[in-house]
């Protein structure tokens, strides 16, 4: 596990979040921009899933990049993709320790499955038509 605190955003802990800070979020521990941190703070979706997915930037399968991605996808309306991103990062054999938003510490497997149980696809309803 990788000990370094990085600062990732998940879906759930990004909900009533009301920070104040003096000094603008940034990575810790990755190349600035390489987690889309500033991107996603100011709802920038396209930009921080163009940071998220450039090559260049770090490992496509690297997970604090994944449970950010994930967050892009979902607040874009992508929720496939966003489950599938966070279920990836899950798979990994890696597991880092990020710091949230909201300033919480958490495992990247944990952010992923809390992500997972919040917004995993319900089954549909099934309405019958009267005759």
């Amino acid at each position: 596990m990788r000990l370094p605190v990085t600062l990732a955003l998940a879906a759930f802990s990004l909900a009533g979040c009301a920070v104040n800070r003096a000094a603008p979020l940034a990575e810790t521990g990755y190349a600035p921009g390489s987690l889309a941190v500033a991107a996603i703070e100011r709802g920038d979706w396209a930009r921080a899933e163009a940071l998220l997915t450039d090559a260049s930037r770090g490992a496509a399968d690297d997970p604090a990049r994944l449970i950010n991605l994930g967050k892009v996808y979902w607040e874009t309306g992508r929720h496939q993709q966003a489950r599938a991103a966070w279920r990836r990062t899950l798979a990994s054999n890696q597991a880092f320790e990020v710091e949230t938003m909201g300033g919480r510490t958490v495992s990247t497997l944990e952010l992923a499955r809390e992500a997972l149980a919040t917004h995993e696809a319900r089954p549909a309803t099934v309405i019958a038509a009267r005759r």
